[in-house]
Formats: C-alpha cells, structure tokens, sequence
C-alpha cells in the first residue's frame, strides 16, 4: 500500500481512514505501507501502526510558500501536487521491495502517488481516489479570496484535468468513496472500471452520550490550511452568522482542528463575533455530544467528509451544504438538514435550536443511517472484496512507459 502521509496518528481524514481500514484488512492480508512522512511527524509513537503491518517511512520536505508553490506550478506542465509527490528515494524503495518480496496487490492511494511505481507491474494496481482533484481545485478557484489567486489555481485544475484520468487509465481499477464520484470519473475518463470503497466512521467509539446539549453553540471541525475549510467558516461568519444571531445573540461556532489562519484568528480575537476556536482537541467526542448541531457550510473541495459521519454517529445534528453533503447518500431532512443559500441555512439552524423534538428526530435517523451505511466494518468487508477480486484474477497489469495504461496480457 502506498500512501502520501504517514497514517498514525490518524488526527486527519485521510489518515484517520487507512489507520482503519488497516486495523480491519490486516486480519486477512499481510500488508506492507510505503509512506511519505515529514520529521515531526516521525517524531510520534508509531508502534500501533507497525502492529498492523511493515512500514516504510520515505522522508518528505514541508509544503511550500504560496509564492514557491506558484513559481513550482508556473514552471511546470505537471499540477504542483504531483510535483511535491514525487520522489527518487519512494521509487527505489519500491523497486526494492518488489525484487525481494512477492505481492499479489499493490493500493495506491491518490493519483498523484501513481507515479511512483515502476513501470512494468506484473501485478494488478487498485488506485483508490478519496476525492476528486482537479474537481476539488475548480471549486477552489470559484470561490477563492483574494481574486487574484483564481487565474492560478484555474491553472492547477485544468493541469489535474489532464493528469488525473491518464492515472485512472493506468490502474487496474479505481476505487471511489461514492456514486457521485464514479459517474465523474466515467464521464472524464470512459471504460475505466471502478468499485465502490467508500469512507467510514468507528461508530463504537463515536455514539451518543446522555450530556445536555448547548441550543447557543455549534461545531465545525477541520485542518484550516485545506482552503475549503477555511472559505467555509468564513463564509458562514460573513453570510450566515449574522441572521443567526439577530434571532438568537449569544449564538457561538466553536472551531476545533489545527492550524486556524490569520484570518479565522483575527475574527475570533472580537467575542462579539461569537467565533471560539479550540484548535486540536484528543478527543472530538465531548465536543460533539455538547454542541447543539454540527455546521457544514463548504463550498468547495471534493470526497465525502469524516467530519459529517462523527457529527452523526454522536448523535449530533448537522445542517450542510449540498457540496458538504456530497457523495454521502443522506436524505435532506431525515438524515441531516442540507441547504445552500444563507437564509435557508440560518432557518434550519434556528428550526433546530428552537426545536429539540425535531433536533432528536434528525439525530436518531442520522445515527441510525450512519451504523447501516458508513461503519468502518462495511467500508472494510467491500475493500476486502476489492482485493480479492483482483488477486483471484488471471489478467496481470503493465503500465506501458509510453501511455501508462493498463495492458492485459
């Protein structure tokens, strides 16, 4: 399995997401992880990790400034991330992994780690996408602040445009976290087969709790440096906050996750906004439990969210955008409330508040879906089958040097 990050502590969605598959898979499949992991990031206990499975740590260097990063995409055919993503040191370790050792699979994780890999595999290759890039970025470059930043990030998401689907042609198949996701790579990239693998949430750990909820607070959690997080809360505070708050005044969103930019912290430096931000908290539970619903107010980016699926395995009500909502299936107004224009969005926050039965209604439904559909266990059993069904099949897989698609053979 290869992977951009190092996934323990698994304190981010993508991490969070291959820590549990491989606590599942390992019960069936002897796993080797080849990952990309930063300094400080080596620093941590990583014992749980290398109890599940062989570990290869690749070191990489911290993302650029936004200025490197525009001479980078500037002076380049290829998207930044893939720029970033690529290195000699990760394909050596590869190659010699593949020399001394048998593998009936390799799991690539996000397109940009596909170029990787050797090119001639005589196994098959799953390349599992957990989001949509140049999707991701198009959206970014609608709604970015400053102005002046769109021409560039339109850039990147026309370079992924290309780049993407050539690497959904190269795998033997893609997996994708929702049917959203599917039709889109069909559409960008026909005749490529894909198979469910969607994401999912420990609903043992994340569950309801008896604590009284705040009708004067909301959460939203996330890595503020991910643009569409950071345009989210601003956003909300800009657009939505206001209406809120000439209804109910002492109306707060608490912020938890890392890395909240100068301007989030410049809106939460004046109480009278009603901005807290908690930053990185252990455990996410006791914030969840208390809150009187989840807000998802995103605007752009692309997967399905971690954050949506906790908010409702705790039993936390949660009032998102369609975007926010995107992927996951939920019905609006039985699992969750889904709007998308700042009067319907503040509506269904005060409806909420005002309304505990309602709130209790939406909350019982959401978990409920939430065990049925999106529990770590199912999200595991259909990445098994996956496997199985691609190292039962008798096709092997080449990436041919000159188009890197796939050659049966």
């Amino acid at each position: 399995m290869l992977t951009p990050y190092l996934p323990y502590p698994p304190v981010s969605g993508g991490r969070a997401r291959t820590y549990n598959l491989l606590k599942r898979l390992t019960r069936d499949f002897a796993i080797t992880l080849v990952c990309f992991g930063r300094p400080e990031e080596r620093a941590f206990d990583l014992s749980p990790l290398q109890a599940l499975c062989d570990l290869i740590v690749i070191s990489r260097p911290s993302s650029p400034s936004k200025w490197r990063a525009a001479l980078l995409s500037l002076t380049s055919i290829k998207p930044i991330t893939m720029r970033l993503y690529t290195s000699g040191e990760f394909r050596q370790a590869v190659q010699r992994l593949l020399r001394v050792r048998l593998f009936d699979l390799i799991h690539v994780e996000s397109f940009y780690m596909l170029q990787n890999l050797p090119l001639e595999l005589p196994v098959p290759v799953f390349l599992s996408e957990p989001a949509i890039e140049y999707l991701a970025w198009w959206r970014h470059a609608r709604v970015a602040r400053p102005i002046y930043q769109r021409p560039a990030l339109a850039l990147e998401a026309l370079k992924m445009r290309f780049f993407e689907p050539q690497a959904w042609s190269a795998a033997t198949l893609v997996g994708v976290m929702s049917e959203v996701d599917a039709r889109i790579v069909k559409r960008a990239a026909p005749g490529v087969p894909t198979a469910l693998s969607p994401n999912g949430v420990d609903v043992e750990y994340f569950k309801p709790s008896n604590v009284r909820r705040d009708p004067d607070n909301a959460i939203f959690m996330g890595d503020y440096k991910y643009f569409p997080n950071e345009d989210a809360v601003l956003y909300f505070m800009r657009e939505i906050m206001p209406l809120i708050r000439a209804k109910r005044p002492n109306f707060t969103l608490t912020l938890l996750g890392k890395d909240a930019t100068p301007a989030l912290t410049r809106l939460a430096a004046n109480p009278r906004n009603g901005l807290r931000i908690q930053g990185l908290v252990e455990d996410t539970r006791p914030y969840l439990s208390r809150a009187g619903l989840f807000v998802c107010p995103l605007r752009s980016g692309s997967g399905t969210r971690f954050k949506l699926l906790e908010a409702l395995a705790c039993g936390c009500p949660v009032v998102s955008t369609s975007l926010g909502a995107e992927g996951l299936g939920a019905q609006d107004n039985r699992h969750m409330r889904i709007v998308d224009t700042p009067q319907a969005f503040a509506d269904a926050v005060l409806r909420l508040l005002d309304d505990p039965e309602e709130a209790a209604r939406l909350s019982h439904h959401g978990r409920n879906w939430v065990v049925e559909r999106h529990s770590w266990a199912r999200s595991a059993m259909l990445l098994s089958d996956i496997y199985l069904s691609l190292i039962g099949s008798e096709d092997m897989t080449a990436l041919s040097p000159s188009s890197r698609r796939v050659r049966r053979r």
